[in-house]
């Protein structure tokens, strides 16, 4: 029996991730010049960048040698920032900033946490402030309207943001990484295979003191051959060492697996269902796994998603005899575990966050990553079907982005859809009823289903409320067409995965508008392998599973089995522990492990749904 889970000493905040690298429009330092990083969309040209941004298409183009083949779709570059004169930034008020005189030793993160700051604040404020050298003496100005409106997770997630706009344009030998808590020339220099006083050349540091937390560096890039063919002009390669792939322990027959089980359960006596639901599928896996002859010894640990506590615990030594590693669940206090563990050869798991700034060959990412997330719905958008966007007074910027460059070159249109009062629409059909000339409502989409191509309709509403009224507007039109006997083409809606975290949503709009999206994790709740699941889940537990329930068993299922047997390869097969596959590939820069399976989710007119 499965023992019901009492925690104590418990938080309640849930970080949801870091953002992506490539944000366009973000201001950056490279090499003491201030660019802003820009991702190309459809329409855009090197001339109408240079109108957009003030400088010439040369300078964008010097900044950039790669555009010399000409700028293409979704390419990421780097455009020289125009600056404020000299004589404008003298102005400044000593009401709106304090000037702050860098000190030995202060870098961008530490200002950002003295002042309580944002980065993205502080860059934008000052025309010369390079976030891998502060130079002592240097003035910084800071906005005293944002002193005190940022916290320190903040400060975190914006440092990295910076180094992976960086990244996206670092077109030369080396890339650009964040020191982490408990990193030293020493180790950073062991992961990018370079030598400590390499390391120290290439930032231009005298001692290895110059190396601190929430610092950006350089560090050598990681190279990808391409093939293995030496062409005849080289007449001299330095190898790297290789890279060892951390293994599983081949524990024998009757042995018990020790597993350390790291998750942000909670602080202050406020426990997070969440993550005790990941803990309680977790437990029921090893009861399964158990009956076939595999023991495990599962000690969990209260991350509380704080790094002094992950330190703590690093510390204690209660690490030492795990055989795997399940978390932390985020990446900010992913990393220390990491390298701690990479030192051990012993495998980590992270279960549920999209690691962007990870770089090890002991570590396995459940959430699948982001370059295969289309894969599986490009034949939908193949050119066969008229493809609408449909905008509103909220946008997913986002989402937007990820189609278009989905789409390249296929061609589509945009609706603009406008939310109508249904009083007011009343008031229109009454009139109308009447025989006076009404314009029609902006809200009625009968005009965009009257079409005879079959068409995808992409909603890019970025609130609920509008979501549901799109999808309503279009059940509503596709049903009044039908009555009146007039033909409505054969449509789908792709939908962004981020509407499974909707909680007010009308579901039954999803199948009448049949609603394709993809997503990380599905479960047909009526499916016999589903049903057993739940029935034993509420047995042992007393409520019913979530998806973070599902997670918990499949983390389980999948790493648990490969520590006694050296032929079960985890990274190497399809698992399918409920009904979400997984499958993981090795990313060729970072070596993190990452599963490359989404779920295809159709909903279908007859009530049914369909998976892939």
């Amino acid at each position: 029996m499965v023992r019901k889970l009492v925690i104590v000493a418990l938080i309640s905040i849930f970080y949801c991730g870091v953002l992506s690298a490539q944000q366009s429009g973000q201001i950056v330092y490279i090499d003491g010049t201030k660019y802003t990083v820009y991702t190309a969309v459809k329409g855009d040209t090197l001339y109408s960048l240079s109108k957009s941004y003030g400088v010439s298409v040369d300078d964008i183009i010097a900044a950039n040698p790669v555009l010399s083949e000409g700028l293409k779709l979704g390419q990421t570059i780097k455009i020289p920032f125009k600056t404020e004169t000299s004589k404008k930034a003298q102005k400044r008020s000593k009401r709106q900033f304090i000037t702050h005189t860098v000190k030995k030793g202060e870098t961008l993160y530490s200002l950002s946490r003295l002042y309580e700051i944002s980065v993205n604040a502080i860059t934008e404020d000052n025309d010369n402030i390079d976030p891998t050298h502060l130079k002592v003496g240097q003035k910084i100005y800071i906005r005293r309207s944002q002193v005190g409106l940022t916290d320190e997770k903040t400060t975190q997630k914006q440092i990295v943001e910076t180094s992976q706009a960086m990244n996206s344009v670092a077109f030369g030998h080396y890339s650009y990484h964040v020191v982490h808590k408990g990193e030293d020339a020493a180790n950073i220099a062991t992961r990018f295979h370079t030598t400590v006083e390499k390391l120290l050349a290439l930032n231009g540091f005298q001692a290895e003191s110059n190396i601190r937390e929430g610092l950006i560096i350089k560090v050598p890039k990681v190279e990808v051959a391409e093939d293995n063919v030496v062409s005849d002009t080289q007449t001299e390669v330095e190898e790297s060492p290789a890279i060892e792939e951390t293994t599983f322990s081949n524990l024998l027959s009757g042995s018990r697996a020790n597993v350390a089980l790291m998750l942000p359960m909670g602080n202050n006596g406020v426990p997070v269902q969440n993550y005790i639901d990941f803990y309680q599928g977790f437990l029921l896996a090893t009861n399964h796994i158990r009956a076939n002859g595999i023991e495990s010894e599962i000690n969990l640990f209260n991350t509380a998603h704080n790094l002094d506590k992950v330190s703590q615990i690093i510390d204690s030594g209660e690490l030492d005899s795990a055989n795997l590693i399940v978390g932390p669940v985020y990446e900010d206090v992913l990393i220390p575990v990491v390298r701690y563990a990479e030192r051990r050869n012993i495998p980590i798991v992270s279960p549920l966050a999209n690691l962007t700034h990870s770089q090890a060959n002991n570590l396995f990412q459940m959430s699948p990553r982001q370059n295969t997330k289309y894969d599986k719905v490009r034949h939908i958008f193949d050119g066969s079907r008229r493809v609408v966007f449909i905008t509103s007074d909220t946008t997913d910027r986002e989402f937007e982005k990820e189609v278009k460059q989905m789409l390249g070159e296929t061609p589509y249109i945009t609706h603009h859809y406008i939310y109508e009062h249904p009083s007011i629409i009343e008031k229109r059909e009454k009139a109308r009823a009447e025989g006076e000339e009404v314009e029609p409502s902006p809200s009625d989409m009968a005009p965009l289903l009257s079409s005879d191509l079959e068409s995808v309709y992409v909603i890019l509403a970025g609130t609920e409320v509008e979501l549901d009224r799109i999808l309503a507007a279009l059940a509503s039109a596709n049903i009044s067409l039908t009555a009146r006997s007039m033909k409505v083409a054969p449509y789908i809606v792709f939908g962004n995965n981020k509407w499974n975290r909707y909680r007010n949503i009308d579901r039954s709009l999803f199948f009448s508008n049949n609603v394709t999206m993809l997503s990380t994790y599905h479960t047909d709740r009526s499916s016999d392998v589903i049903q057993r699941f739940s029935a034993e889940y509420i047995k042992a537990f007393g409520s019913l599973p979530s998806l973070y329930s599902y997670r918990g068993y499949d983390a389980a299922m999948i790493f648990i089995p490969p520590l006694f047997d050296s032929e079960y390869v985890a990274y190497d097969k399809v698992f399918r522990p409920l009904q979400t596959p997984y499958s993981f590939e090795t990313d060729p820069v970072t070596k993190v492990r990452i599963n490359s399976e989404w779920v295809r989710v159709q909903y279908n007119s007859n009530f049914t749904i369909t998976a892939e």
